[in-house]
């Protein structure tokens, strides 16, 4: 079945979210009393287990191999370096002198917070250009992929 990879995401959540279900519903019916009757086949829920993890492997596949050349890395990295610059104005110190072992410690910051707050909206304006050429591209560009979930 065709569909794009805005849907394959879709359908990507809701396959680890039912593998997750399942392997708790293994956890919790494999070992019980003696006597006890179990809600459901358990050998038969560890193979849909394996199933369902394989077709996940293989809808990860197709999703990654068609995005090769998008600009997901360019998002990585763009929200590891925003996630950086905003700890730092986090834990940027105030300019007064704190008390550190009986002395008044002076600090001062390079970049102070405004200019931290210019680079974080610059990061946000860039990030958002990009999420939205991913969103065109994830809605035009299909794959081929049978969800066992259907």
């Amino acid at each position: 079945m065709k569909m794009s990879i805005a849907q394959a995401l879709k359908v990507k959540n809701r396959l680890t979210g039912e593998i997750a279900l399942m392997w708790q519903l293994f956890q919790n019916e494999n070992i019980c009393l003696v006597n006890y009757n179990r809600k459901v086949d358990v050998k038969q829920t560890l193979q849909t287990i394996e199933h369902y993890t394989a077709k996940l492997v293989e809808l990860k596949t197709k999703i990654s191999v068609a995005n090769q050349g998008t600009h997901l890395c360019n998002m990585q990295k763009l929200e590891t370096v925003r996630k950086k610059i905003k700890k730092l104005s986090e834990t940027n110190c105030s300019e007064d002198g704190e008390e550190m072992y009986n002395r008044t410690i002076e600090r001062t910051a390079i970049f102070k917070a405004d200019k931290l707050n210019d680079m974080m909206r610059k990061l946000r304006r860039e990030a958002d250009e990009l999420q939205d050429r991913m969103d065109a591209h994830n809605a035009k560009v299909q794959i081929d992929f049978e969800s066992p979930l259907e």
